[in-house]
């Protein structure tokens, strides 16, 4: 199932289960690289330890891949979540299975139960998914500003420290990433159309040059819809 708040991680792996569902067999193999990062991530906090590809906790996420895109249908929710479900669920099974094969004390029994039960609830899948999905934003929304020649350093010593003055540049920022004219310069040129802001808009060129970076950013949290950045960045409510 795929909604307006997928993430472009969901919206391969969905993709990805239409061509296996419809009999493209390779289809699980070519999404590989995108999707086991998240898959040894949900093994990652599953086993409370961090497990790399060559783990055979990696290898049951692999055949959980398979389990999931063989059992998955759009009503079973996001795709993703699903996947984790899988993942956690066999490699809890795993583990159980493991501890039975051992030889172990009843101490040792005891303090196994209890891992199990800490990482069955362990943070939600839904967690994960949002926290890679934020990090793949940020990672983003880092590469576009420094075609912008600006970094994150520079920006927070940029931005403004007065509400109204913030809220000044958020609708300059909002109305850039609105006005095609406006948006097209931005994007072509690398750098603000001041002049046709301060003639059509009535904008400060004073307030434009000082809060550049910051304007800048927050057109292109609109234009490329960093989901995760751009409630911070419109102008409240009334105010625009």
């Amino acid at each position: 199932m795929l909604g307006e708040q997928s993430t472009k991680l969901e919206i391969i792996v969905y993709r990805g289960w239409e061509e296996y569902s419809a009999g493209n067999v390779d289809a699980i193999e070519e999404i590989y690289p995108e999707l086991m990062p998240f898959c040894l991530r949900v093994c990652s906090k599953t086993c409370g330890r961090f497990i790399n590809d060559n783990d055979e906790e990696s290898s049951i996420a692999r055949f959980s891949i398979l389990e999931a895109f063989d059992t998955y249908d759009p009503g079973k929710g996001r795709i993703l979540v699903y996947l984790g479900r899988v993942i956690k669920s066999r490699i809890i099974d795993f583990k159980r299975s493991e501890k039975k094969r051992q030889t172990i004390s009843i101490w040792d029994l005891q303090n196994d139960r209890n891992d199990i039960e800490i990482a069955d609830d362990s943070s939600s899948i839904e967690d994960i998914v949002d926290e890679m999905a934020r990090k793949q934003e940020i990672e983003l929304f880092t590469r576009i500003l420094k075609s912008y020649d600006i970094n994150f350093d520079e920006l927070v010593k940029s931005s403004p420290r007065h509400n109204k003055t913030r809220e000044k540049t958020k609708q300059i920022g909002l109305k850039i990433a609105s006005e095609e004219a406006y948006r097209a310069y931005l994007i072509d040129k690398k750098k603000l159309p001041v002049k046709m802001l301060e003639e059509k808009e009535m904008v400060s060129r004073k307030l434009v040059d000082r809060y550049r970076r910051y304007i800048i950013a927050n057109a292109l949290i609109i234009i490329y819809d960093i989901s995760y950045l751009k409630p911070y960045v419109l102008p409240s409510e009334g105010g625009a």
